[in-house]
């Protein structure tokens, strides 16, 4: 295992869910912004480079609203390390292609910790199986099947908190996020409703 804080360059497709479906949203984690956004303030990352890449994915993994952020004042999106069991529509991912020092950063910002708080295995292990990678509600990076020859990886929790409702002003940045992905406004209403399990 190492801390990855010193620059390593190997590329990951990080497979984003909830409000980081959104660019801007998601470029907070690199560039930083102030806490006029209507995520907060975030710090940003040692390499602020934007996303080499992105795509529309399917997260292979239940995703709900639940818990409560005190950054959107009420519940947000948490993935589970569990297949998918039922007959709901997979949850929509936008993959991002960046750096595994890049994704150190992102991890521990979803936790409000300092990024040397956050571990990555030099060799990441294979799809399905989770690694704790962090003492955080976000902790586990979950391994996805390859994409480009390319390593994909999404956030999950081991311990995650109860379903319940979004917060709005969480809500509406997710919708915001699957429209500019192309989605309907018929198909973002219907993601959203999959979402709230409460």
């Amino acid at each position: 295992m190492s801390r990855l804080t010193t620059g390593v360059v190997d590329e990951v497709w990080y497979v984003a869910y909830g409000s980081n479906l959104l660019r801007a949203r998601f470029l907070a984690y690199l560039t930083g912004c102030d806490d006029d956004e209507p995520w907060g303030a975030h710090r940003g990352a040692a390499d602020p480079s934007p996303p080499r890449d992105d795509r529309r994915v399917e997260v292979p993994h239940p995703v709900m609203f639940g818990g409560y952020s005190t950054r959107w004042e009420g519940g947000c999106c948490f993935c589970l390390p569990t297949p998918i069991t039922d007959d709901r529509p997979p949850p929509v991912g936008r993959a991002w292609l960046v750096t595994r020092s890049q994704l150190a950063d992102i991890v521990a910002q979803e936790n409000h910790m300092p990024t040397d708080t956050t571990t990555i295995p030099d060799s990441l292990p294979a799809p399905g199986v989770p690694v704790r990678v962090i003492d955080g509600v976000i902790d586990l990076l979950l391994v996805l099947p390859p994409m480009d020859g390319i390593p994909v990886a999404t956030l999950a929790s081991s311990d995650p908190p109860p379903a319940g409702p979004p917060a709005p002003r969480y809500r509406s940045v997710v919708a915001a996020g699957m429209a500019e992905m192309g989605m309907s406004a018929q198909e973002v209403e219907a993601h959203l409703t999959d979402l709230d399990r409460s």
